[in-house]
Order: C-alpha cells, then sequence, then structure tokens
C-alpha cells in the first residue's frame, strides 16, 4: 500500500483535529513524527507528516479542504508542494 502526505503541521491543536476528523471518516492515517512532538515540542521541530494510503487521499482532502488551520512562525499547514491549507 503506498502512502502519500496529506498535509504536516507543526501545531497540536490542528494535529489534534486533524486526527479527529479523519478517525471520524475511518480513513486510515499515518501521523509520521507525531510521537517525536511529545517528546520535544521545540520550536523547529520537524511537523507531524499525515500520510494516508493513495486510495483515500481524495476523500480525505475532501474532509479538511473547508477546515482553517492554524498558522504559526514556521507557517505550520504545508501540503507536499508547500501550499498552505490548499489541496492539490
Amino acid at each position: 500500500m503506498e502512502l502519500r502526505e496529506l498535509v504536516a503541521t507543526t501545531n497540536m491543536a490542528d494535529i489534534a483535529l486533524i486526527k479527529s476528523l479523519l478517525d471520524a471518516e475511518e480513513i486510515t492515517y499515518l501521523a509520521q513524527g507525531e510521537h517525536f512532538h511529545a517528546v520535544r515540542p521545540a520550536p523547529g521541530l520537524d511537523p507531524v507528516r499525515f500520510m494516508v494510503p493513495d486510495a483515500e487521499l481524495h476523500r480525505a482532502r475532501e474532509v479538511l479542504k473547508d477546515v482553517k488551520l492554524s498558522y504559526g512562525v514556521f507557517a505550520d499547514f504545508l501540503d507536499r508542494n508547500g501550499m498552505q491549507n490548499e489541496a492539490s
């Protein structure tokens, strides 16, 4: 199963929101790097990257399309192409 990046964020509230929305829709995901935030929640830390199966990518983007997430110093809601809060 190939995983594709849906979104990446460093904001803990956004991480919780994304997880709850994907869970509610029963979309399979991997929150890559999530546990590093609990251990080292420091500025400049790599974002948590939400990875979903290629077959579920379109549906996952639809779930998040109208969600306005927080922005921080590090532009912490970027997709794979560097676009903020937009599905490509």
